[in-house]
């Protein structure tokens, strides 16, 4: 489901890039067509005011300039000829203008017929009173001069083009065009780009639908059986408004066996008669659903009766072929939940993994699997809490004493690790080391508990041991790391590595390759839980380790068990003879202590002599730490 909510957010986030590219259009069209408008009509306006020039010709203001009056048919003559140009060129006036005393005076205008009509043809020599300072300003220009202005013809885009006469004065010929006739077409250019861009965004519109509508119908179906899959099974869920209803979840022991063996389309052919078999025989207020390769649901309403929800699932005869080509048998488990729809699909696959954990065929969702179900949320909630625990710094080392009974010294302090809570409890690895190891933290444990004693004991003559575990051998970063502090310690000699046996014996060449490394540095390694499976000391000769420490479970037993008491003594005797030294942990009593001095163990560890605390008995260690 949140894989559909992420391509919803991605689509979401196209829609309005699209809508926001869309609007850009529009204005970029706008701005183009406008500037496009704009460039147009002044190239009118010139084109205009420059004919003026012609039309008038040259002799025409030298008379005027020279004092000459224009007789009123040549002016009347000049003026229709104008009127004409303008009606051509679709301006609204043409003229020509001179300046006298700071004064403008027209002397040629073209008409309109409402001019006629109202009379107010402009006559010669009349006074343009709203002369602007533009206006006036184009009689010292060299070039032409634009402007906007209103006056009681109207409002006007208006251009003034300087010329001199041949006696060196200055006169301009005009052009206007009404505001009103260029904001139309203006507007007509942003009308035209809205109705361009409303077309493309009503085909967006519907290339979004059926998009979205082929999206759906995608993102919610198993495209190798035709069934709805796991996503339209929590849309259905959340959207139904049945807050209680029924699951069947069924898991197929073999489909990927079946996969490996034959290949994919063989195991969805598989599935996809299991489907059919199941839908033939569901009434028809049940769905069924593909919910993963392996996995199949049925969703019944809560009307229908558990007992016969139950027995559509246990409808497949298993001794009959799923398929005859090849012939395939199969089998399945699956697990039943009913009640408020927010917990239904995971109640049931709790059901379901319990049926498969126990072997049997169908198990219903009961207080058993609520027990399940508040393990599994105790586990998340712990693996939150180790890793908190490590981001805060609460993963500390505690240290025991490994004891030479016959000197009364010690001969090192192991390292255990210890997690502190919020609240401050100590927990020992027991309660956290599963969280650990499920969720790869392990190198992080070690890595953490390695710095401590480093820094702890780095400028102290203190022995002390860690063990290390296969994986943390097999990560190239923490071995890298290990040498790197191994270079700078001090004292490496003062170190014990500790290996257990089992993974020493299942990583055997890189383990080897391992030790030879901290060796040459002077680090010393023993094996630990020796006795606990694989019990030869040859792994120890092979590996060329120092040590070998007995596993707790043995020790425990020496006090009752004759052979195990035998067995340590050969072991012991094996070990003075190859020159390695034997430890035994757990010594809990004096009882084991005097079992263990019987068959000759002088090293040993347990909480009868110390119980691991968070300070080693030195005061070495508390001159360090000062």
């Amino acid at each position: 489901m949140l894989t559909g909510k992420l391509k919803g957010n991605w689509f979401i986030a196209g829609f309005t890039l699209f809508l926001i590219s869309l609007l850009v259009y529009v204005y970029y069209t706008y701005s183009t067509a406008r500037s496009e408008i704009m460039n147009a009509v002044d190239e009118r306006l010139l084109n205009a005011a420059t004919s003026v020039k012609h039309i008038l010709g040259q002799n025409y203001h030298d008379s005027i300039n020279q004092g000459f009056d224009i007789s009123f048919s040549v002016y009347q003559n000049k003026n229709k000829q104008l009127s004409e140009l303008a009606q051509a060129l679709d301006i609204a006036y043409v003229y020509s203008m001179i300046m006298r005393n700071n004064k403008v005076y027209f002397t040629s205008s073209s008409y309109t017929k409402e001019d006629q009509e109202n009379a107010r043809v402009t006559q010669f020599l009349d006074l343009y009173p709203e002369a602007t300072d533009i206006n006036m300003g184009a009689f010292y220009s060299t070039e032409p001069v634009f402007e906007q202005s209103s006056d009681q013809w109207g409002e006007f885009k208006t251009v003034f083009i300087p010329f001199v006469d041949s006696a060196g004065n200055t006169y301009i010929t005009g052009a206007d065009i009404t505001l009103d006739d260029l904001n139309k077409k203006l507007q007509y250019s942003v009308t035209k780009a809205v109705i361009t861009a409303s077309f493309f965004f009503f085909i967006a519109i519907l290339v979004a639908a059926i998009y979205i509508y082929l999206l759906k119908r995608t993102i919610e179906t198993d495209s190798s059986t035709g069934f709805a899959n796991h996503i339209a099974l929590e849309y259905f869920i959340k959207k139904s408004n049945l807050h209680h209803m029924q699951l069947a979840v069924i898991w197929i022991n073999e489909i990927e066996d079946i996969n490996s063996f034959y290949g994919t389309q063989v195991g969805d052919s598989v599935m996809k008669n299991l489907l059919n078999h199941f839908k033939s025989r569901c009434p028809q207020s049940c769905k069924v659903f593909r919910l993963a390769a392996n996995k199949i649901a049925i969703l019944a309403p809560r009307e229908l009766a558990g007992a016969e929800l139950t027995d559509l699932v246990e409808s497949y005869n298993f001794n009959s072929p799923v398929l005859t080509s090849p012939f395939i048998y199969i089998t399945y488990c699956s697990g039943i939940a009913s009640g408020n729809k927010s917990l239904l699909l995971e109640n049931a696959h709790i059901a379901a993994l319990q049926a498969k954990q126990s072997r049997e065929h169908v198990v219903s969702y009961s207080k058993v699997m609520n027990d399940v179900k508040n393990q599994y949320q105790y586990n998340v909630s712990l693996a939150k809490e180790v890793q908190d625990a490590f981001d805060n710094n609460r993963i500390v080392p505690y240290f025991q004493a490994v004891f030479d009974t016959t000197t009364e010294h010690v001969l090192h302090y192991e390292c255990l690790a210890r997690m502190v809570t919020e609240n401050g409890e100590i927990l020992k690895p027991d309660s956290f080391i599963n969280v650990v190891t499920r969720s790869r933290m392990g190198g992080l444990l070690t890595r953490t508990l390695f710095t401590q004693c480093v820094e702890r004991f780095r400028k102290t003559d203190i022995c002390w041991s860690l063990n290390i575990s296969g994986q943390d051998i097999l990560d190239p970063s923490l071995s890298e790391y290990i040498a790197n502090e191994l270079k700078r310690y001090p004292h490496p000699e003062n170190i014990t590595l500790g290996l257990l046996e089992s993974h020493a014996v299942a990583h055997f060449s890189e383990v080897k390759t391992f030790i030879a490394m901290v060796k040459t540095k002077g680090v010393n390694v023993i094996i630990t839980g020796f006795g606990s499976g694989y019990s030869n000391i040859s792994n120890a000769l092979k590996l060329e380790v120092n040590g070998i420490k007995l596993d707790g479970a043995l020790v425990k037993q020496v006090i009752s068990d004759n052979n195990i008491a035998l067995f340590i003594e050969h072991t012991v005797n094996f070990s003075s003879q190859l020159g390695l030294q034997l430890m035994a942990e757990s010594v809990e009593n004096i009882s084991i202590v005097n079992a263990l001095k019987k068959v000759n163990v002088t090293l040993m560890q347990g909480n009868y002599f110390s119980y691991p605390a968070p300070h080693v008995n030195s005061s070495n260690e508390e001159e360090a730490v000062l």
